[in-house]
């Protein structure tokens, strides 16, 4: 006799399907939010960078100034630039502003996903227990069965030797 198919192995295999892309989905949210804070990371780089030039240009203004090698008009255009520069390092905060909340948003993505695979995974897991026991209680009644047909063949082969 054929051993009868579970009854709910369709469901089953959508969950497994389901937990894989879950998975599937987790990593790619853990991979858009190492990417986006490599780029908040490079950016606060680029903004050290900047901040670092202003100061140079500041000193090399003031060393120019001091040493007579820049006159009064050329002082004024440097400033100006030196004010250039502070005004562009002003908003590049709202660059990594903006990209810390892009940050933020994947944090909350890969928490998202972590959430819907714990979800998915435990469904999975209970009707994968589910069949398990379905499977014991199936082995058990065909094993009652068979230890029922050797009764059986054993009371005749008894009862055909009393004959």
């Amino acid at each position: 006799m054929a051993k009868p198919k579970y009854r709910l192995q369709t469901l089953l295999e959508i969950r497994e399907r389901t937990e894989k892309e879950k998975k599937d989905q987790l990593a790619e949210a853990k991979k858009i939010h190492r990417q986006e804070q490599q780029k908040a990371e490079d950016l606060r780089k680029e903004h050290q960078e900047m901040k670092d030039r202003r100061v140079a240009q500041a000193e090399e203004n003031a060393r120019k100034v001091q040493s007579g090698e820049m006159g009064i008009e050329k002082f004024l255009a440097a400033e100006r630039y030196v004010k250039r520069l502070d005004q562009e390092i002003e908003d590049f905060k709202s660059v990594i502003k903006e990209q810390d909340k892009k940050v933020i948003f994947a944090e909350q993505e890969v928490e998202w996903a972590t959430e819907e695979l714990i979800k998915a995974t435990q469904e999975y897991k209970a009707l994968e227990k589910h069949k398990e026991k379905w499977e014991t209680q199936y082995k058990k009644e065909m094993q009652a069965k068979e230890e029922l047909k050797q009764e059986e063949i054993s009371m005749a082969m008894f009862l055909f030797r009393d004959k």
